[in-house]
């Protein structure tokens, strides 16, 4: 057996594992995709907006691939905004995960910002074939011995604080645990608990740094991810990286073509001692807005 199948099959073990608590993803330019983890993050850009991030299969391709689409927009002149996420996520050799949420905002202007409220609602799914792995215990629960096909409701939470310069916000995307087989549906005990934050240094119309960070809380594990972007040409091109605690390191680049259409591209790579045998991985983003009047170039933290 060679070293990257054996890797890939105690990767795909581990990912078994822990697709049983959590269908969130975990994409690099994860400030293109705010309303996936926090539901009040809907209408923040004051426009139509549309996304879809496309991640190529981590790990050299023996491990998972994501593909989102996310769309949010005020309602009207009203305090209220709606969206709604669509992902899937596949994970070799037949694993498939599934959601649909629905979010729903309600925004206070409070000081010299807005307070914004968010629950998200949805469903989600798990199409999962293991019987084909050839495994030493037969009835090791992490590898169920028959077809695995569920559908069932999830909600979420959440709360944002922001302003021109910067944005806090805390949210539990998960309220109900994703059930395993012959497992009825319950309150997530092991509940995920995000949080995020970016700052704006506004140097000068050619350029700007915003860095951002997200915390992902929960009994099981703590992840951290850190960006930091530089902005140029009147903020058309945005150039940085991130760090992904504790495995990864990533570069960005954003290009904003029109006041409509933007293409953003993350190259993951490994920073572990396998990262010799398995790959990195890329993702392209598209992000496409409408709105009645739209600046070139929008002064606040959202913008990458």
């Amino acid at each position: 057996m060679s070293r990257k199948l054996f890797i890939g099959i105690c990767l795909f073990a581990a990912l078994s594992v822990s697709a049983q608590n959590t269908l969130i993803p975990s994409v690099s330019n994860y400030h293109l995709a705010w309303t996936t983890y926090n539901p009040a993050f809907s209408g923040f850009r004051d426009a139509i907006s549309l996304s879809t991030i496309y991640r190529s299969p981590l790990y050299g391709g023996v491990g998972p691939m994501d593909m989102q689409m996310n769309v949010h927009s005020p309602v009207g002149n009203s305090k209220v905004a709606i969206g709604a996420v669509v992902a899937y996520n596949s994970t070799p050799p037949d694993q498939g995960m599934y959601s649909f949420m629905t979010t729903y905002a309600y925004r206070l202007y409070l000081g010299s910002g807005r307070l914004s409220f968010g629950l998200s609602a949805g469903m989600y799914g798990v199409n999962s074939n293991m019987t084909g792995l050839l495994i030493r215990d037969p009835g090791d629960p992490s590898f169920p011995g028959e077809v695995y096909n569920r559908w069932f409701p999830n909600f979420g939470a959440g709360v944002l604080y922001y302003a021109d310069n910067y944005f806090l916000g805390v949210s539990v995307p998960e309220l109900m645990a994703i059930p395993g087989p012959d497992q009825s549906l319950s309150v997530n005990k092991d509940m995920r608990v995000i949080l995020q934050g970016a700052y704006l240094f506004d140097f000068s119309r050619a350029f700007r740094l915003k860095p951002s960070f997200m915390v992902d809380y929960s009994k099981a594990m703590t992840g951290f991810k850190a960006s930091l972007n530089m902005g140029f040409l009147d903020s058309r091109v945005f150039i940085g990286g991130a760090y992904d605690h504790p495995n990864y390191a990533i570069a960005l680049l954003n290009i904003q073509i029109n006041p409509q259409w933007l293409v953003g591209y993350a190259y993951t790579m490994g920073m572990s001692e396998v990262r010799t045998a398995l790959g990195g991985s890329h993702e392209i983003v598209l992000r496409w807005e409408l709105r009645p009047m739209i600046k070139t170039i929008p002064d606040d933290p959202f913008y990458f």
